[in-house]
């Protein structure tokens, strides 16, 4: 069985990412937006969205720029869609996370090559 707080988080994730749907400007030119998680606090007030950008420095700005623009806008959306007495306030966060990922994968893929290079050199 799922915990309150669990429930919510799933919750939460699924309305935020509805509602980003909704707002001007994130689909155009901000670069691929995906939210990564959310985390919510013990007593339920605050909400921190993880989100991660795949483009340029210029569209992660950019978008980091709407999302927090967008804030009150998603909070009033949540406000009418879900039935409960306090929505959280809502914090984007930047998630690197899927960038050092990926960076740690081309750091193995440079490694593997070069293992493959010298085993030639050396098994001729």
């Amino acid at each position: 069985m799922f915990k309150r707080e669990d429930r919510l988080k799933e919750l939460f994730l699924r309305e935020v990412t509805a509602a980003l749907r909704g707002v001007n400007g994130l689909n155009s030119t901000a670069g691929i937006l995906t939210i990564t998680g959310v985390d919510l606090t013990n007593d339920a007030k605050d909400l921190s969205v993880y989100y991660s950008v795949i483009g340029t420095a210029q569209q992660k700005e950019r978008c980091e720029r709407i999302l927090k623009a967008a804030i009150w806008d998603i909070r009033q959306t949540l406000k009418k869609r879900l039935r409960l007495r306090v929505i959280p306030n809502l914090v984007f966060k930047f998630d690197s996370t899927p960038e050092y990922a990926a960076h740690i994968e081309d750091l193995f893929s440079k490694i593997k090559s070069e293992k493959k290079d010298t085993d030639a050199h050396e098994n001729p």
